[in-house]
């Protein structure tokens, strides 16, 4: 049972999480406003609200019944044990990021359908979604350190500062000039980075599995491409929207 579960959510995760990587440059690259950059955004939310609720059930069933969704189990008893650890490791931090993908694209939402009214994003179910977001934060850099996993390591640091930033907007007394713009689409180009972040962690550490450095980067990169891209966009908008 266990079993069909987790490849049931694997297949409709990997699938969820292959269409969102393609439809998240769709709404970029059509005029904003239009009646396709609309469309094709709502394509790319549900893609990645199916991609976290998938995840968190992959994990979720991973860390109940691990020999359960191990194809090849090791032989040994510490081989396996070693294996079962190593799973229930991906699995936490895939719950994690999980939470990150959900919270960023239903902020981005959010953000866009009620503007400059923000009395939605202080709702209890968002509000405990952000608050979980930056509390868990640290939770998970230091449990990272102390596992070795420097991408948990950094995805609590992200996590904690993205939320909190969320928190921030949600609370701050006022609002410049059409800045639940520039919130919304730095909320959605940080839903694309724990995207392509997990796709290039999970499919890239078999790609890159003997190159440490080049793992270390594909990991990073999106973070960082996507950190330049917001603080450039951000600048150009606040400029645009000053004048």
């Amino acid at each position: 049972m266990m079993n069909t579960i987790f490849t049931l959510s694997q297949f409709v995760h990997i699938t969820a999480g292959a269409l969102a990587l393609v439809l998240f440059w769709m709404p970029a690259m059509l005029k904003k406003g239009s009646a396709n950059h609309s469309r094709f955004g709502r394509y790319y939310v549900y893609a990645m609200y199916t991609v976290a609720a998938t995840g968190v059930a992959m994990a979720t069933t991973g860390l109940i019944d691990p020999l359960a969704v191990i194809k090849q189990p090791a032989a040994s008893v510490d081989a396996l044990a070693a294996q079962i650890a190593d799973r229930k490791n991906a699995w936490i931090f895939l719950i994690y990021i999980s939470l990150l993908t959900l919270v960023t694209v239903r902020h981005g939402v959010l953000v866009l359908r009620y503007k400059a009214q923000r009395q939605q994003l202080k709702s209890p179910l968002h509000l405990s979604l952000m608050l979980s977001l930056t509390l868990l934060g640290p939770v998970m850099a230091l449990w990272g350190y102390q596992e070795k996993l420097i991408l948990a390591m950094i995805f609590g640091l992200l996590g904690t500062t993205v939320g909190a930033g969320f928190l921030r907007y949600s609370f701050k007394a006022t609002l410049t000039k059409l800045e639940w713009w520039i919130e919304h689409l730095g909320a959605m180009i940080g839903s694309g980075i724990a995207c392509y972040t997990a796709f290039f962690a999970f499919g890239g550490s078999r790609l890159f599995i003997d190159h440490g450095n080049l793992r270390l980067l594909s990991w990073t990169l999106p973070g960082v491409v996507g950190f330049v891209v917001i603080r450039y966009l951000s600048g150009k908008y606040q400029r645009r929207f000053a004048d």
